[in-house]
């Protein structure tokens, strides 16, 4: 049998395509009670206000990734883009909105220096044994290292990490919990660093020349950010005191849910990314669930608080016991930056979850009960590209194929 003849035939309940259609269904409850940057179809960052869902976009493609749902985050750098407000180094000389920066206004501010391995740097009162994440978005000038410190309360080496602009390359990295680059429009990179503090409180965020030229030492830098977390989320701006930008809470409740979701027999296809994990927070891909107690019954797909591996599908009564041990079962695969593709279909001692294309099947197990919600995206600071329900249980060949 082809692939097409593998699609389905039945017409979803439910088919949300945020990647393709950028509009929320009518029936689903958004809030986030703050402001919120994204990156829009031409590669900027943007400022969506409070209450207006985020549709993201990748910066250097324009391909739309879907609907941006992040965790609560703060910006603990009071002056995000303007690196006059910055502690200076005799050496360095900042010229403000000097460039265009990623946000499409002229506002990135040109560093220049005349002594090797100086650079602007901002400082914060940490939390002891708590891990942060600090970036910059830095661009090309007559430099092509540059590094990013952190001055480990005052002691030397602390943390750093040595980004080549021009190969886009790094040559040094110390004491970090993980590191990385996001490249922008009109050579912008959007640097980053994770690392947990040990027994001090001072935490500093050092751009600096890391390589010696000919005459002053030059780079652009715009919107540095220091946040409380394993991984980097959107980019909050500042200017003259911390941010915090609110979670995204996406829902469907009451005879907005009822009308499509069927007790009985279904399947769900979820196409979606999450931008980083961690072993103390649960993410959910989303969320179909009993509200009226944490111990009620649910199917989610979702990375579970203590693992590092992602639930595919979880059937659970009384939030006890998995039903179908299969789909309960933990899938090792990459969590981070990846686009999965799952699906899973269900009916009384009847399941089925493929992964990119995998099958696995589970012929025992009750349903779920007292289900009367959906949640989309809780914690998960990733995207949404595409949730679909069908009312009936799917083959399992056509199961498969949605994943392919």
């Amino acid at each position: 049998m082809s692939i097409s003849q593998n699609f389905p035939n039945t017409r979803p309940s439910l088919n949300l395509n945020f990647a393709r259609s950028k509009t929320l269904d009518p029936r689903i409850t958004f809030s986030r009670t703050t402001t919120g940057t994204y990156v829009d179809e031409s590669g900027f960052i943007r400022d969506a206000a409070a209450d207006e869902p985020r549709f993201d976009h990748d910066p250097v493609t324009g391909e739309c990734l879907g609907l941006l749902i992040e965790e609560q985050r703060e910006n603990l750098v009071p002056y995000s883009e303007d690196f006059s407000q910055w502690t200076l180094p005799s050496s360095i000389t900042i010229t403000s909105n000097n460039i265009v920066s990623p946000d499409g206004t002229q506002n990135a501010d040109l560093v220049s220096t005349t002594t090797n391995e100086s650079g602007p740097y901002v400082s914060i009162t940490a939390s002891q044994n708590t891990t942060y994440t600090l970036s910059v978005f830095l661009k090309y000038g007559n430099t092509p290292t540059i590094r990013l410190r952190d001055l480990d309360g005052g002691t030397n080496p602390g943390h750093h990490i040595i980004f080549n602009l021009l190969t886009q390359t790094f040559s040094s990295a110390l004491n970090l919990d993980n590191y990385g680059y996001i490249p922008y429009l009109n050579g912008w990179y959007r640097v980053w660093m994770t690392f947990t503090t040990g027994s001090y409180t001072n935490l500093s965020l050092q751009v600096r020349s890391a390589s010696e030229v000919s005459g002053d030492e030059t780079f652009y830098a715009w919107g540095g950010q220091i946040e409380e977390g394993a991984f980097p989320t959107s980019y909050i701006p500042t200017s003259g005191s911390t941010a915090t930008r609110n979670p995204d809470n996406v829902s469907m409740t009451g005879t907005n849910f009822s009308d499509w979701y069927n007790p009985s027999e279904g399947s769900i296809y979820c196409s979606a990314y999450n931008v980083g994990v961690t072993t103390t927070t649960s993410r959910f891909f989303y969320a179909i669930e009993d509200a009226s107690a944490s111990s009620s019954d649910f199917m989610r797909q979702w990375i579970w608080n203590g693992n590092t591996s992602l639930l595919l599908n979880s059937f659970y009564t009384s939030n006890t016991t998995g039903q179908g041990s299969a789909i309960s079962a933990e899938f090792s695969v990459s969590l981070e930056d990846v686009n999965k593709k799952i699906s899973v279909g269900y009916a009384q001692s009847d399941f089925a979850r493929s992964y990119n294309g995998s099958l696995t099947t589970d012929t025992s197990g009750n349903l779920p009960t007292g289900i009367d919600r959906l949640r989309i995206g809780t914690n998960l600071s990733g995207h949404i590209s595409q949730l679909t329900y069908y009312p009936v249980r799917l083959p399992n060949s056509t199961l498969q194929t949605l994943t392919k």
